[in-house]
């Protein structure tokens, strides 16, 4: 899966759903959705190779008071359009100094995402489904937990097995890695420990398979959840045209 990844100095968890298998001789078409770390920091050179994939919008899933904190950054606000949709009422960044991340449940959180997020969820699975070749781009400040969820229910409607959209979300522990390495410490600063650090920027099978078997347990499958928050038949069927080929 490593050929999906988006190469870049100043973001560290950007890559392609695209390529992906998603059953009955299918897959994911490239270069259509992306997901991403945050994008703030975008260099010139990086903001150049984003540009060059036919990136037009920016779904960032960020809370008010972390794009208060980070801003956007120039890529989405001269490039592309920037639309800010959160996911979550509360901040997810570990660089939050007023919240005790030594409490925080991520499986709790991504249910929350869950019950939450559908506007969110539906304004991006709306813009893949648009009639327009521009690519599109969800992003949040790691690019793991707000957007793995989000990435996870747009593999899922699109036929890619669980085992194949568990591997992807665990790609995130890996691409993190280096910016723990490059950030411990202002992580530090803030209070967090080892332990904390870890868990915070892990991205463990278990985790998101919890999260798809708690989906079908309250929703019944990825199709009644997403009927649910609003996303029906039509866009469905417009994403997977507009998102599946053949193999």
């Amino acid at each position: 899966m490593d050929s999906r990844e988006v190469a870049l100095s100043s973001a560290f968890n950007v890559r392609d759903l695209g390529g992906l298998p998603a059953g009955d001789g299918w897959r994911v078409r490239r270069g259509r959705a992306y997901r991403a770390d945050a994008l703030h920091r975008l260099t010139p050179p990086d903001r150049a190779v984003m540009a060059g994939l036919g990136i037009r919008r920016v779904f960032d899933l960020r809370s008010e008071a972390e794009l208060a904190r980070d801003g956007i950054g120039e890529f989405a606000g001269r490039v592309a359009e920037h639309v800010h949709v959160p996911l979550v009422r509360v901040s997810l960044s570990p660089f939050d100094p007023d919240i005790d991340w030594k409490t925080v449940n991520l499986r709790d959180r991504y249910l929350e995402m869950l019950h939450e997020g559908g506007a969110a969820i539906r304004a991006v699975f709306s813009a893949l489904a648009a009639d327009t070749l521009d690519a599109v781009v969800f992003h949040c400040s790691g690019g793991k937990d707000r957007t793995g969820v989000v990435a996870a229910l747009v593999l899922r409607s699109l036929g890619v097995p669980d085992a194949i959209i568990v591997e992807d979300y665990s790609l995130s522990e890996v691409k993190l890695a280096e910016a723990v390495r490059e950030y411990r410490a202002q992580l530090e600063e803030t209070g967090l420990d080892s332990s904390a650090i870890a868990y915070l920027t892990s991205s463990p099978p278990d985790r998101m398979l919890y999260t798809l078997a708690e989906l079908d347990r309250r929703w019944g499958s990825t199709d009644g959840y997403l009927q649910r928050i609003g996303v029906d038949g039509e866009i469905l069927d417009r994403l997977r045209r507009n998102l599946l080929e053949a193999r």
